[in-house]
């Protein structure tokens, strides 16, 4: 054949229909007359297969009781509805190669660093438990790990007086106590904690007084439960954002647990409130406790409507010296976010930039402060002045993200983009969408800064106003969205507002307090603009009154007054409190006293009855006592310890007891099991018991 009949283009054959059912239906016209695969048993799982299921399945029943189920229910419903095979690819596949690692990269972060110290290797096992522990377990790893530290901590400092025959003094130099301190804190920082001071010693600044204050705290086990708890509720929120219950569509923001559990504990601090009253030391004299937190800062919606009032101050003064306005964004790198949205249909997938760190919203956190950090000092450097108020707020993954609210003169504007947009995207600047998510700028028309914000405040507070409007990245209305916001706040401990380039509002708050008075007098005609401005709800007033913005601490007019009170903390440290205000430049002693009452949180006492007669029974209470109370649904620890008895003695003669017989019998009670009457006595009485048929009259 010649190379021009190989070259040419091949012809068309005519296409035919019946010829293309047979090819795909093989010598059959339609596809119901073809045969279909006989119904039979499905083809068994080849040993490697078992061997990798049972392990996957023994690593999920490892995992903590609230991890474990959602795996263990998807499992049992693949392996009863399609088979063996199904549920095999859905543990080696899925749950092994997907969610497997991203469990075990946040358990190595959280768990115990056994290469800062091998003292704590006997609490390896019970510190890896942490998720799921419960109060009382966690209580007492908290008093074995405070007690192994002072046990230490009372061993160096015997050792230490032995060898200075027993002088007292020699603990208290400085030398000695960062020696103690280096050791211990050391210890500590297994735990994953930074011990109080921690940075102070890194820079060689730490002092013996610091020293035993951090000393004080790391071998008191009240303090470790304190962390252990924060250390809990944080790692079991992680491993809810590795397996992707913290996302959009599931649980926003925060997960269900985190909800609950905040929810809880607000609910336990409103009982306490309910119970406690606030008492006059002096007098006597007593309000409810609720009612002055309602009428607090601590009350949402006064807090929010003192939020609007600072930005409406802050962007009055910006109007008023002519500054112009920013609406920032910043976002972190992509290796922050554990889900990551695909196409543009709004898909999600795990990311798997971030389970090689499984970096947290608190790392998350830290990184933003510390570009922040950077930026500042840019600013500084070349004296550029700006000012305004920060909103951190989460992605739907849990991811924090930053808005700020911004002024700068109008020659300055441009060198202040150009800087935060060099350090927003130092690291990572070439991954995708880096360009257009990591800094985004706004410009802000005048009046519209504070309006624009709004949104925001609400969104993390109370969700006030915004029944009808939407969340962008969850759809959900913006009402609902401001108590998971507000959850992921509390669990990750991160701090939703702050104000910066401002006066101090610790100072407007306490001139606040100061009412219709003239402080003229007694300081000077700039002290009292201050106060009068605070006093009015000016806020842009009193930025003037303070010097303006950007004006260093040092130099504001007006400043906190704080001095030491006689009652010292639980670690014999002095408690400093807020006594009033003070002017700097008239010298310290003058001050203005804010808080001249003291007052203390006491219990509630029961109102005094109406009389029933008219007769004096005073002296014969003792004639009518009641009668004796119902005894208690609850058990007592020696009742407790009594069932233990009890389950222990039931099982050596082979009977299993159930929860409420044990109860029964511990408290007297007769049960039959099987045609057996068994009966124990009081605790007093223990250890005999009676063992009867049911024709025994014991």
């Amino acid at each position: 054949m010649s190379l021009a009949v190989k070259n040419r283009p091949a012809e068309h054959l005519p296409v035919n229909a019946s010829a293309i059912q047979h090819a795909a239906y093989g010598d059959y016209a339609y596809p119901w007359n073809a045969p279909r695969r006989a119904i039979g048993r499905e083809a068994a799982l080849n040993r490697d297969q078992l061997r990798q299921w049972q392990a996957i399945l023994q690593c999920i029943h490892d995992l903590p009781y609230y991890l474990r189920t959602p795996f263990l229910e998807r499992h049992r419903q693949l392996l009863s509805q399609k088979g063996a095979h199904a549920a095999w690819h859905y543990l080696v596949r899925v749950f092994h190669r997907r969610i497997w690692p991203r469990i075990q990269q946040v358990n190595n972060n959280f768990g115990l660093d056994q290469r800062k110290s091998l003292h704590f290797g006997s609490e390896a096992d019970s510190y890896s438990a942490l998720p799921a522990l419960g109060d009382k377990a966690l209580e007492q790893l908290a008093r074995r790990i405070g007690g192994q530290l002072s046990a230490l901590y009372q061993s160096e400092c015997d050792a230490l007086l032995a060898k200075h025959g027993n002088n007292a003094e020699i603990l208290l130099h400085a030398d000695i106590q960062r020696r103690l301190y280096r050791q211990i804190a050391t210890m500590a920082r297994a735990f994953n904690i930074q011990p109080m001071h921690w940075r102070c010693y890194r820079k060689g600044k730490l002092d013996s007084e610091r020293a035993i204050a951090a000393l004080s705290r790391l071998t008191d086990d009240r303090w470790w439960l304190r962390r252990l708890k924060m250390q809990r509720m944080q790692w079991r929120e992680a491993l809810q954002i590795a397996i992707g219950n913290v996302r959009n569509n599931t649980s926003p923001y925060a997960s269900r647990q985190a909800l609950h559990d905040v929810k809880a504990r607000r609910q336990s601090n409103l009982d306490y409130l309910h119970r406690c009253e606030l008492e006059n030391v002096a007098t006597g004299e007593r309000a409810d406790l609720m009612d002055k937190v309602l009428d607090s800062i601590a009350n949402p919606a006064i807090r929010r409507m003192e939020l609007m009032n600072t930005l409406a101050g802050i962007e009055t003064y910006a109007t008023r010296n002519g500054h112009c306005g920013l609406f920032i964004t910043l976002t972190t790198p992509a290796r922050f976010h554990p889900i990551q949205h695909v196409g543009t249909r709004g898909k999600m997938r795990f990311n798997t930039r971030w389970q090689g760190q499984a970096l947290t919203p608190k790392d998350g956190q830290r990184y933003l402060v510390a570009q922040w950090g950077k930026m500042r000092t840019a600013f500084k450097d070349r004296r550029l002045q700006v000012y305004g108020m920060r909103v951190v707020e989460p992605h739907h993954d849990g991811t924090p993200h930053w808005h700020l609210m911004m002024f700068t003169p109008q020659m300055q504007r441009q060198a202040v983009l150009d800087i935060m947009q060099r350090y927003a995207l130092q690291q990572d600047a070439a991954e995708p969408g880096a360009q257009q998510h990591r800094f985004q700028s706004k410009h802000l028309n005048r009046g519209g800064a504070t309006a624009y914000l709004a949104k925001y405040v609400a969104k993390n507070l109370d969700g006030y106003a915004l029944e009808e409007e939407l969340d962008r990245e969850t759809g959900a209305p913006l009402s609902d969205i401001a108590r998971a916001v507000s959850a992921w706040a509390a669990t990750w401990r991160i701090p939703q507002f702050h104000p910066f380039g401002l006066p101090g509002l610790g100072v407007y708050r306490e001139c606040r307090r100061i009412r219709g008075q003239n402080l003229t007098p007694q300081f000077d005609a700039g002290t009292e603009a201050v106060r009068a401005a605070a006093d009015a709800g000016d806020f842009a007033g009193y930025i003037q009154a303070q010097g303006g913005a950007n004006v260093p601490r040092s130099h504001q007019w007006v400043r906190v007054a704080r001095e030491a009170s006689e009652t010292r903390n639980a670690y014999d440290e002095p408690v400093t409190k807020v006594v009033g205000i003070y002017a700097p430049h008239l010298g310290i002693e003058r001050v203005y006293r804010t808080r001249t009452v003291q007052w203390r949180i006491v219990a509630k006492t029961l109102a005094a009855a109406t009389p029933w007669s008219s007769g004096n029974n005073c002296g014969t209470r003792a004639l009518y006592l009641p009668p004796a109370p119902a005894p208690s649904a609850r058990l007592t620890p020696p009742q407790r310890q009594h069932c233990l008895n009890i389950a222990r003695k039931l099982r050596g003669i082979g009977i299993e007891p159930q929860r409420w017989q044990l109860e029964v019998l511990a408290r007297g009670g007769k049960i039959h099991f099987d045609g057996l009457l068994v009966q124990f006595p009081l605790i007093n009485d223990w250890p005999y018991f009676y063992c009867t048929n049911d024709k025994s009259n014991h």
